[in-house]
């Protein structure tokens, strides 16, 4: 009787290993993917004039995926850093886009969006590590970055049953 009961749970958790399935697969923890965000903001600050600084536009957030796993309770999370980037002139606004550009076209983040001329929004993410990061400017010239992780376990490893 027993056997009987655990059959189902094991063909499921085979074939979900088999699959490749993303929701059993181990991650970095919240904790990791804090400092990588910082990571991620200081490699783009590097790219600026020394002049730049970065100012935090609260704490790091961890919202859901907005994905939940059929096999736990809990949502996987992305966490994700806001700043504004202080020290630049507002007149050097597209040309700190362009710089930035360059910088992530050539140290390994794929493009993903870059809605200029008619949005100063660009968006890329690490091909290493699938970080995104985000820079645009609003109406009153203000540069802002984002840089959030990819999903995640906030452990690192999912509570499968």
């Amino acid at each position: 009787m027993k056997r009987a009961a655990t059959l189902p749970a094991c063909t499921l958790s085979t074939a979900l290993l088999l699959t490749g399935c993303s929701y059993v697969t181990p991650t970095i923890t919240q904790e990791e993917a804090t400092e990588k965000v910082q990571e991620h903001a200081q490699n783009t600050l590097a790219a600026l004039p020394q002049k730049a600084e970065l100012e935090k536009r609260g704490g790091p957030g961890s919202p859901p995926c907005g994905n939940p796993s059929m096999l736990s309770e809990e949502d996987r999370v992305t966490v994700s850093e806001f700043f504004w980037i202080r020290g630049i002139p507002e007149e050097d606004n597209e040309t700190t886009l362009e710089l930035l550009h360059d910088h992530w076209d050539t140290n390994d983040y794929q493009i993903l969006n870059d809605n200029r001329p008619n949005d100063p929004f660009i968006n890329v993410e690490n091909e290493e590590d699938s970080f995104q990061v985000a820079i645009e400017y609003n109406k009153y010239g203000d540069l802002a970055l984002t840089v959030r992780s990819p999903c995640l376990w906030p452990d690192g490893t999912p509570e499968i049953f």
